[in-house]
């Protein structure tokens, strides 16, 4: 790559980031200081020049960005405005690069934001949605390749006595505890998710009731003391079929743990 090598990089960055603030395209610019505005962008461009791939000085300078306050959309209109500077200055192979480095700068945003929108905000496990929409994928696979698929419904025990009696602090901590918990223990393939306030759910693949049992018993281990939780499991095909039929199935069971257990 020729690139920058006729052009001084920290001139390049020094123009880029005139032009973004005199363009507005980059806000957050104007509240840093000199060497704030400039960062690492005079070594990102230096790498552009380098003949290696820039995707890497690429993403350490938006990292970079990120963590001074700058919003995606900022992020991207630099680049943007670095792509024009360069193909001023004749440096057209170089801008190709940094167009590059835009698209996957914006296809890694885009990916976090997708995943983001699929996790709860607390204990970062599927949410209610992301949960029941895999729990179908799953069944219909099990029914299609005659596999095997077992559903735990989970409620914590005297949540909301714990809750009312501490406070909501109290009642995140509990809820991450578990979170924690239930995590730890799926298997990589399985898959955890907060189904409602303090209830959350595990998809286990290609297990039976034995398999459910020792799951429950690792998680149980996995629990702080003083926090305890209800179970009920349903299981596909040996039970059910669909998927309504499991969460059906397992919510009686979790109920009837519960009134068993006295820990409503």
């Amino acid at each position: 790559m020729q690139g920058v090598v006729r052009t001084s990089a920290w001139d390049l960055a020094v123009e880029c980031v005139d032009e973004a603030l005199a363009s507005g395209a980059v806000p957050s610019l104007e509240r840093l200081g000199r060497l704030g505005q400039l960062g690492s962008l005079p070594s990102f461009i230096a790498a552009l020049g380098e003949g290696d791939e820039p995707e890497a000085p690429a993403a350490d300078f938006a990292r970079e960005r990120e963590s001074m306050g700058l919003a995606p959309e900022e992020i991207a209109a630099e680049l943007l405005v670095l792509g024009r500077v360069l193909e001023r200055h004749g440096e057209g192979e170089a801008r190709a690069a940094v167009e590059a480095c835009l698209v996957a700068y914006v296809a890694r945003v885009t990916g976090e934001l997708s995943e983001r929108a699929r996790r709860d905000p607390l204990t970062g496990l599927l949410n209610h949605r992301a949960f029941h929409a895999q729990l179908g994928t799953e069944a219909s696979r099990a029914r299609r390749y005659r596999g095997r698929l077992a559903l735990v419904a989970f409620d914590l025990d005297r949540f909301k006595e714990a809750n009312d009696l501490h406070g909501h602090q109290e009642g995140d901590r509990l809820l991450r505890a578990f979170a924690v918990a239930l995590a730890a223990t799926a298997r990589e393939t399985d898959f955890a998710g907060r189904t409602g306030g303090d209830e959350f759910a595990a998809l286990l693949l290609e297990a039976g009731p034995g398999d459910v049992e020792r799951f429950l018993a690792r998680l149980r281990d996995r629990l702080p003391e003083g926090l305890s939780v209800s179970a009920g499991a349903a299981h596909l095909p040996e039970e059910c079929t669909t998927a309504e039929q499991l969460v059906a199935a397992a919510d009686k069971r979790l109920y009837a743990d519960k009134t068993a257990r006295g820990a409503r």
